[in-house]
């Protein structure tokens, strides 16, 4: 009897062990297949990026728009715009307080309007 109940119970032990085992070599393997298709995500971008940057720049009229009526609502007036660049690049990892103290020294700067011909 008592070599019957060790029987069983190490046969128990051993399915259990084989169950756990079993599922930690499923969840292994999907987190390769997982790893495997974000470096296969990421290459994309990669490549989708390099792509980006070949091309030239260009700016479509709406924002050129926008950005003239900013410039002509802020300096009181029409005025031509002669080019458009980004201050902080995408790139940059620039902090919330770099980009807060730049907006209020920006936003300090008060420019008074002469009329033209003096």
């Amino acid at each position: 009897m008592a070599s019957d109940v060790f029987g069983f119970g190490l046969e128990i032990t051993l399915v259990g062990l084989g169950v756990v085992f079993l599922g930690l070599l499923l969840v292994a393997a999907a987190i390769a297949l997982m790893r495997r298709l974000d470096e296969r995500w990421r290459e994309g971008e990669r490549r989708s990026e390099a792509a980006a940057l070949e091309r030239t720049p260009t700016i479509d009229s709406t924002t050129l728009v926008l950005i003239a009526a900013a410039v002509a609502t802020l300096v009181g007036g029409r005025h031509r715009i002669r080019g458009v660049r980004r201050l902080l690049p995408g790139e940059s990892a620039a902090s919330a307080w770099a980009v807060t103290g730049r907006a209020v020294l920006q936003g300090s700067h008060v420019i008074a309007h002469r009329p033209r011909g003096r």
